[in-house]
């Protein structure tokens, strides 16, 4: 039988995991950022939902590893291992896409912010 705190620190990785690469979907979606300048609709700043989920997949990105440690001695030897050889790809992996979330959402803020430019530049030429 498999003991759960073998897995533990596995599971809260790719739940991390789950986390960063939602983010980075909402928000490749909400800023449009496959899209060409004159093909984009509307693109809305980055909420701070966003910006609150993002610090929480830092914090969850972070969290395996000490977890990994204060547990390591009562894991199986095979986990421990496991564990041991992959931890490095794994800090890796997370890393690359915490920076990814940080990279799309700068992005997105940067589409609306030419996005409100747009807006307000045709309705000063409509005025006239």
């Amino acid at each position: 039988m498999i003991n759960v705190n073998n897995l533990l620190p596995f599971v809260l990785w790719l739940s991390a995991v789950a986390l960063a690469i939602f983010i980075i979907v909402v928000t490749v979606h909400r800023g449009q950022l496959l899209r060409s300048r004159s093909r984009r609709s509307y693109v809305p700043i980055v909420s701070w939902t966003m910006v609150r989920l993002h610090v929480m997949s830092f914090i969850m990105a972070l969290l395996p590893f000490p977890v990994y440690m204060l547990i390591a001695d009562d894991l199986d030897s095979i986990f421990r291992t496991w564990y041991e050889r992959v931890g490095i790809f794994g800090a890796i992996i997370i890393s690359i896409l915490v920076l990814a979330e940080i990279i799309t959402m700068y992005f997105q803020a940067r589409h609306a912010m030419e996005s409100e430019m747009d807006q307000r530049l045709k309705s000063a030429i409509g005025k006239r």
